[in-house]
Parts: structure tokens; C-alpha cells; sequence
């Protein structure tokens, strides 16, 4: 019996040991052909593990072949990727993003060198400026009931829900001109909190996490759990953070 025993040990050891050696760093970049892309987290699903980009949404992960990425952003949609052998392979890989359709106000992106220079988004022909800016004209812009869009049925769509928490945001914080490029608190949460935290126990989908951290980022009190030493403490926050924000959404889509 106890031989058994040790051999199935052995056998599960093993392949928790080849399952950790067979993930190697990987370089990736998320693109968009008319708006700047960073900050946007990207998390392993499969391997439990997570990242922020950098400037030109240049990232890099520890992943192998059939591992499923999920990308989380203010100005694009969430996407899921699953990997292919050559993507692994491939140093530098793609992952094209979608902006939402709807425009968020105030959203700057900018890299360090830039202060003042705007980005000019390469937006097409007058159509779809049309059916963009005026996304209630039915005659315009027709709802397609087979093609996805942002928009829970019964819920509320990402653009209403990001506007909803950056008036609080700046209510809270008058003085504060950027809400959203403080990356700090998140970048500690995505060394120490696995993507399923979020999922399953925070209940959070893919396109609200980021929006959720923003939240997080600019609490008064985000300084004393980055300096906490135990996980618990801050996986204790962002249950508590997660109440707030829910019942913000609640309120604001009665």
C-alpha cells in the first residue's frame, strides 16, 4: 500500500514539475490601428498568472501552447486568446484589441514624452462617424441582434459603467487631474492575486477587473495595503472594495 502510495506521489509530482518547466517567458504585443495601447492587463487564465503592458502594448508572460490569455482594458474590449504553437514560438506575437464602439470622456493615453500632442485615431469614412457617434439612431445604426456588443442584456454596458465610477472618481478626488495612470497598486495585486480571485470570487467580468482597479488605485487608504505584508489583508480589501463597487452599479443602473 504505501508503495502505491509513493509511486502516485511520485507521478503527480512529476507532472507538476513538467507542467512548470514546460512554461517559458513570452513576448507578445496588444495593437490597435488607431488607439495607443498600454496599460492593459493580461493574465494567464491557465497558469494562474498576470502582467500589465508596456509602453506599445509590448508585454511578457510565462505561457505554453493551448494556455488561455485574457486581456482587461478601459479603452478596449476584453479578449480571450488562446494559444497557438506558433504564437509561443513566434517572439513578438500579436493580439489585435477592439476600442469600444461608444467614446469614454476623458480617457488621455500618453507615453512619457508626450505632454501635449493628441492622438489623431484614423477613424474612416463619414459613415462611420455616423453610426459611432450616434449610436441610438436606429436608421443609422441598426442593432444587429446576432453580432456580440458591449452591452449586458438586463445589466449595464461598460461605457455607462465606466462613466458612473470616474464621476465619483473626481468627486472624491478633485485635485487629481489623471485618475487612471497610477499603475502601482495594480501592479502589486498582479504579482499576488491569481485571475480567478476576480472571477470567482469577486464575481468580475473580463471587461470590468481594470475599471475595478482604478477604483481601487485611488482609495486614501491604497498606500497602507500595498505596504501590508500578507496577502490576506489585501485579498480582505478587494472583497471590501468589490462591495463598494458593486453597489455603486446597482444604484446607478435602477
Amino acid at each position: 500500500m504505501k508503495t502505491t502510495f509513493g509511486i502516485l506521489a511520485l507521478f503527480f509530482l512529476s507532472q507538476i514539475s513538467y507542467s512548470q518547466e514546460s512554461r517559458r517567458m513570452i513576448r507578445g504585443q496588444a495593437v490597435n490601428d488607431s488607439l495607443k495601447v498600454e496599460n492593459v492587463l493580461v493574465f494567464n487564465a491557465s497558469a494562474k498568472t498576470g502582467t500589465i503592458t508596456k509602453e506599445n502594448g509590448v508585454f511578457d508572460i510565462k505561457a505554453r501552447e493551448n494556455d488561455t490569455l485574457v486581456f482587461s482594458s478601459l479603452l478596449f474590449k476584453s479578449k480571450r486568446v488562446l494559444l497557438r504553437k506558433e504564437d509561443v514560438s513566434n517572439p513578438g506575437f500579436e493580439v489585435r484589441l477592439t476600442p469600444f464602439s461608444n467614446q469614454l470622456d476623458e480617457v488621455i493615453v500618453k507615453s512619457k514624452h508626450q505632454k501635449k500632442e493628441k492622438l489623431k485615431p484614423n477613424i474612416g469614412n463619414t459613415r462611420n462617424i455616423v453610426d459611432q457617434k450616434y449610436f441610438d439612431d436606429v436608421q443609422s445604426s441598426p442593432k444587429n441582434t446576432v453580432m456580440p456588443s458591449n452591452v449586458t442584456e438586463n445589466g449595464m454596458d461598460f461605457v455607462r459603467m465606466y462613466k458612473d465610477i470616474m464621476r465619483l472618481l473626481r468627486k472624491k478626488n478633485p485635485k487629481k487631474s489623471d485618475l487612471t495612470s497610477s499603475a502601482t497598486f495594480t501592479e502589486s495585486v498582479m504579482k499576488k492575486i491569481k485571475y480567478p480571485f476576480f472571477t470567482n470570487t469577486l464575481k468580475l467580468e473580463d471587461d470590468e477587473i481594470r475599471l475595478f482597479l482604478v477604483y481601487c488605485e485611488n482609495d486614501s487608504n491604497v498606500n497602507a495595503i500595498l505596504g501590508a505584508k500578507s496577502d490576506f489583508i489585501l485579498m480582505d480589501y478587494l472583497i471590501q472594495k468589490n462591495s463598494e463597487f458593486k453597489k455603486i452599479l446597482s444604484k446607478e443602473n435602477k
